[in-house]
């Protein structure tokens, strides 16, 4: 793996990123790959720490490749898919929940009294009954509507917030609220059903979705492969067989350096 270039480049962006690059011994006789080996170390731990961290604050979490149903005190449902992690707090007269990770389908009972309330890194979803889904992703959160009514604001203490009816969808950026658009309903509820589908997709976005269902890592060898357009579905049963049905149906040349690590290209 050290005679990779392409990885070498990506732990050494990857340690800048996270301010733990090591310097440059003057020692000639240290190996010049130790550096970076120690780098992917400190990444890694770096990593698994903000991931203890939410599991700490966390009430409940869904692992790898799990999904997990939860049925909330006011009689609400909430549906974690993979790797996914909330807080909920139903005390004092409140219903409102933390999304530190993943994504969530909530079913929310009707109580006018109560608003549900769902936080996110870049946004805050109210509603008072209805079915909906929150993405939390790394630069965006994704609120998706199946029925119902909600109001989407960009955390800015509901300063001028967007609302969303059935079949409808919006992106929420740190400086800015996108605009809705139509939802393809079927496309966002696969993963309830056990497949991921898409249509006329990245093949660099399917890659990242199958990645948080797959316990390791995937890289792009070749940098002209991520804007192949991928068609169809794909079970989520087996993170495995998915990488292996792409590799067959798109005729890719996959390098497994072992189960956790896969080099596309």
């Amino acid at each position: 793996m050290w005679g990779d270039t392409d990885l070498l480049k990506s732990l050494s962006i990857s340690a800048k990123v996270h301010g733990i690059a090591p310097k440059h011994s003057k020692k000639r006789y240290i190996n010049t790959r130790m550096p970076l080996a120690l780098a992917a170390c400190l990444v890694l731990a770096v990593s698994l720490s903000g991931q203890m961290r939410i599991l700490f604050k966390a009430d409940y979490s869904s692992a790898i490749g799990e999904r997990k149903t939860v049925l909330l005190e006011d009689g609400s449902t909430a549906m974690l898919n993979t790797d996914s992690a909330i807080a909920v707090n139903m005390k004092d007269g409140k219903r409102s929940v933390e999304l530190f990770k993943g994504e969530v389908f909530f079913d929310v009972k009707p109580d006018p009294s109560r608003p549900f309330l769902v936080h996110a890194d870049h946004s805050t979803t109210r509603v008072l009954g209805t079915r909906f889904f929150v993405n939390h992703r790394k630069e965006r959160d994704e609120i998706k509507v199946l029925s119902g009514r909600v109001e989407v604001s960009d955390n800015q203490i509901w300063k001028d917030p967007v609302v969303l009816g059935e079949d409808e969808m919006v992106a929420v950026y740190d400086t800015k609220i996108g605009q809705p658009k139509k939802l393809d309903s079927k496309l966002a509820t696969s993963w309830i059903n056990g497949f991921l589908a898409y249509e006329n997709e990245t093949l660099e976005s399917v890659i990242d979705a199958i990645n948080r269902y797959h316990p390791g890592m995937v890289f792009f060898r070749d940098d002209s492969l991520r804007q192949l357009k991928v068609n169809g579905r794909l079970s989520i049963r087996d993170s495995h067989d998915m990488l292996k049905v792409l590799q067959r149906t798109m005729d890719l040349k996959m390098t497994y350096v072992t189960d956790w690590v896969v080099i596309v290209g």
